[in-house]
């Protein structure tokens, strides 16, 4: 684990919060969000990618986050296919993340 701050922004319901976190500190994006920004009715699968309640928006298209696990299957199934669209749930929280606008569905 790094001693790095990674530092990012969330929009949610038109407020924006900077998020600040360690690498390694929560074991997938969507945890963080729950835990640091007390969400209702996110994440309703607990993480298991299936249904897309913990939906954000990147910022930008040009990332380095991998698709993992069901995230291309549960997002066609919801009919989502904009490339800048993922499960938090399926997102690690690393240094992807910094300096980044995330915007929660």
């Amino acid at each position: 684990m790094t001693n790095e701050l990674i530092n990012f922004i969330v929009i949610e319901s038109g407020k924006t919060s900077p998020v600040s976190t360690f690498k390694g500190e929560y074991r997938d994006l969507m945890t963080l969000l729950k835990d640091k920004l007390f969400l209702d009715s996110f994440g309703e699968c607990g993480g298991m990618g299936r249904c897309a309640t913990c939906l954000v928006e990147i910022d930008s298209k040009e990332n380095g986050f991998i698709f993992e696990r069901n995230e291309t299957v549960t997002l066609l199934k919801h009919n989502i296919t904009e490339k800048n669209c993922r499960l938090s749930c399926q997102m690690q929280v690393d240094e992807n993340l910094e300096g980044l606008y995330l915007k929660i569905i």
